[in-house]
């Protein structure tokens, strides 16, 4: 499924998000409850070697309770976080229930650590499917979804028009990604 809608996409859907882009943009990522500062900082603050209290900062960004995790998955998650690399993404099929429990939590670690990465996010997913894209809903982390959802997300990219680009401190996939969360809140 994800392939077909990938396959038939329409640039043409897309010109009122393309010349809006910026400005959606600014909406979301500069919004009260993202705190844009504090995601800024957190580009520079996780880096190798990764540690718990990375993750902590990052969960607490993302407004994310406590983590519940047995030491045995949080060293799991760690270690994938190692492993993975763009743009793969069927490497979250072998983490364990736990680990890949909240796709939330695990696309933001992967945002993070990687840069490359989009942040999964229910308003950006309506966005894409504003766009005819179409993403199923998930809660635990898919690595087909998930990674439908990362290529949508570059596929925006290589086809915006270079007006898009604008010069800002975050990676390109959270310049897209805010702006589709902004546009998929849209009335």
């Amino acid at each position: 499924m994800q392939f077909h809608s990938l396959s038939v996409f329409d640039k043409d859907k897309c010109a009122h998000f393309f010349e809006h882009l910026t400005d959606y943009f600014h909406e979301h990522h500069h919004s009260e409850n993202q705190d844009s500062e504090t995601y800024e900082n957190l580009l520079y603050t996780v880096k190798r070697p990764y540690t718990v209290e990375m993750l902590d900062q990052i969960d607490e960004w993302m407004g994310l309770p406590k983590r519940m995790w047995r030491e045995e998955t949080q060293r799991e998650v760690m270690l994938s976080l190692y492993a993975i690399r763009y743009p793969d993404t069927l490497l979250i099929e072998s983490l364990t229930d736990n680990a890949k429990s909240d796709i939330y939590r695990l696309s933001a670690y992967l945002h993070f650590t990687h840069h490359t990465y989009s942040i999964w996010d229910e308003d950006t997913r309506k966005g894409l499917e504003k766009l005819g894209i179409i993403i199923p809903s998930v809660e635990q982390a898919d690595p087909f979804i998930y990674g439908a959802y990362v290529s949508a997300i570059e596929l925006l990219k290589d086809v915006a028009p270079f007006t898009c680009f604008l010069e800002h401190d975050v990676p390109r996939q959270r310049l897209f990604q805010s702006a589709l969360a902004a546009y998929g809140r849209e009335a």
